[in-house]
């Protein structure tokens, strides 16, 4: 009989154990499916690149959008990373760059704009930004590269300066930029790869056909609107 009570103890702890074990192994599955699932952008940033600062990283580069407007700057890079100011990829960010500052938190994403116009220091040569306005205008363009290997439409930002100039900043899908410099008169003044650099005539080729600007820079392709310039 005692034989019989204690056979039917350890059988109940067994089950009570195989009980315990599967909840807690189904639970494991259920973080674990969780932290695999990848973060899903909201649908009111414009996001540029597959990964900030190296490919496949969390955090993204962000273009003009009702989310980001008020925090576009001609002279800083704005980057959203998924989750609070206190996340590891954000202190990352902020800790090894020393321009880097959380700007705002919007749609579960937090902010940070990176100045780039340290770079712009030290030298007279360099070109001296004026004052701008906020980013007045977005789109799309036509633009190709390689040799027109490579045709899509980039999306781009325009900043109407205070002394009349123009600045439209292309990005490119796969998040380079390039930066055209236009005068008061509409003319080309040069090009860069960011609105921080200088501009620089270089082998930038430009004719305009039909109220449309077309721009050679190297093997890059831009048809840029005189409207997009003049806010038409």
């Amino acid at each position: 009989m005692r034989r019989a009570t204690r056979s039917v103890a350890l059988a109940l702890c067994a089950a009570i154990a195989a009980s315990a074990f599967g909840a807690g192994g189904a639970s494991s599955s259920v973080q674990a499916a969780g932290a695999d699932k990848q973060f899903e952008w909201p649908a009111t940033f414009v996001v540029l690149g597959d990964g900030y600062p190296h490919s496949g990283d969390a955090c993204r580069r962000l273009g003009e959008s009702t989310a980001t407007l008020n925090y576009l700057d001609h002279m800083a890079m704005l980057v959203g990373c998924p989750g609070s100011r206190d996340s590891a990829a954000v202190r990352a960010i902020v800790g090894r760059q020393r321009h880097a500052r959380v700007v705002g938190e919007a749609d579960g994403v937090t902010l940070i704009s990176i100045s780039t116009e340290s770079a712009q220091t030290g030298s007279q040569t360099r070109h001296v930004p004026v004052k701008e306005s906020p980013i007045s205008a977005s789109g799309t363009l036509p633009c190709e590269r390689g040799n027109g290997q490579t045709k899509t439409m980039c999306k781009f930002g325009v900043v109407h300066h205070s002394d009349r100039s123009t600045t439209v900043v292309v990005y490119w899908p796969d998040g380079a930029t390039r930066a055209i410099f236009f005068g008061v008169d509409g003319r080309v003044m040069g090009t860069a790869t960011s609105a921080s650099d200088r501009p620089m005539p270089g082998d930038t080729l430009t004719r305009k056909h039909a109220g449309i600007n077309l721009i050679s820079v190297g093997n890059e392709r831009y048809e840029v609107e005189d409207t997009v310039l003049s806010g038409g």
